[in-house]
């Protein structure tokens, strides 16, 4: 008996690149061994033998990652985000305050009332969190999107937690 599959066969484009291993490896903060690279190679073998669609998507996932990387390591997030209010102490602008013309406090001339020549305001974002912790949160959601793709890499991200904990480090990215 003959079993034919409709799935499309690895030629039709669904077929890893040369740069997706180490992609692999540094999406999931694993190590730069042999044994880690020949678990990463046979995961990607069996994913593309099992369910070569799932290439194309493990593909994107990795095309993702790599934007945030890019992202987080180009910087100045910090500055899309939204200011909700906004804070400033000093002198009013055009007074004889900001002249230097007055006393700055009190207690020097009674003929100043300095406290109406300052003004004070105050900056507060409307996120609490970060650009860049968002970034980050998405980056980890996709890694465990890829780990469902290619769940022989499991013990190797269970193995890698566990050494950082044991050195008290934790992965870093990398460019």
């Amino acid at each position: 008996m003959t079993i034919s599959s409709n799935a499309p066969s690895p030629s039709s484009g669904a077929t890893w690149q040369q740069q997706d291993q180490e992609a692999i490896r540094q999406c999931l903060a694993l190590p730069a061994t042999v044994p880690c690279l020949d678990a990463i190679g046979r995961a990607m073998a069996d994913l593309l033998r099992q369910h070569p669609a799932g290439v194309l998507s493990a593909r994107a996932l990795l095309d993702a990652v790599a934007l945030i990387d890019q992202q987080l390591l180009a910087g100045g997030c910090e500055q899309e985000q939204p200011i909700q209010k906004r804070s400033h102490s000093g002198p009013i602008a055009g007074s004889v305050a900001a002249a230097g013309d007055a006393p700055l406090q009190k207690a020097d001339v009674i003929a100043y009332d300095t406290a109406l020549l300052r003004e004070e305001s105050e900056t507060t974002y409307a996120s609490p969190s970060s650009p860049a912790m968002a970034l980050l949160r998405q980056r980890r959601r996709y890694a465990e999107q890829l780990l469902l793709l290619l769940p022989a890499l499991n013990s190797w991200m269970q193995f890698t937690a566990e050494a950082a904990g044991l050195l008290g480090t934790t992965p870093m990215l990398r460019g």
